[in-house]
């Protein structure tokens, strides 16, 4: 019986490799390294998350090629709302991490990154999603990415 349940997902397994051999390419690496996308992350953080530890970073990023020669790029952002009080005794009087997941397409022709969708998770407070809806040119956004083969290859 257990034999049969692991043959059963090894097979389905190979079928969704088979489906989609790009499989995603950590490149959080190179971004954070050659970009200031983080330090733009950094940024809106300070300027919108609460607490006096307040800190946003970059979780993850990955490409995917997909059928047209085009690539999948998804984003995930921390954004770490978090107050200690240290005196006269240290707690911690929250600490909530909201996530921004970014969803685009990647065009390696001319190095352009529409962002397709954009999502919040663990937002507590309806803030961050506020915040996207009062900005709703994000949706649609057309980024230039420079030499952006560099991330792709």
């Amino acid at each position: 019986m257990l034999r049969r349940l692991q043959s059963a997902l090894l097979a389905v397994i190979f079928c969704l490799l088979s489906l989609n051999p790009g499989l995603a390419k950590d490149i959080r690496g190179p971004i954070v390294n050659e970009t200031d996308l983080e330090k733009q992350v950094e940024s809106f953080c300070l300027q919108y998350c609460q607490g006096n530890e307040r800190k946003g970073y970059l979780k993850s990023v990955t490409v995917d090629k997909i059928d047209n020669g085009r690539y999948s790029v998804v984003g995930k952002a921390a954004l770490q709302n978090r107050h200690v009080i240290r005196d006269p005794l240290e707690f911690v009087l929250f600490d909530r991490i909201v996530i921004v997941n970014a969803f685009g397409t990647l065009n390696p022709d001319n190095c352009e990154l529409r962002v397709d969708n954009v999502s919040v998770e663990n937002d507590f407070q309806d803030i961050f999603n506020s915040l996207l809806r009062n900005q709703k040119d994000i949706i649609g956004r057309v980024e230039k990415v420079p030499n952006c083969a560099r991330f792709i290859e």
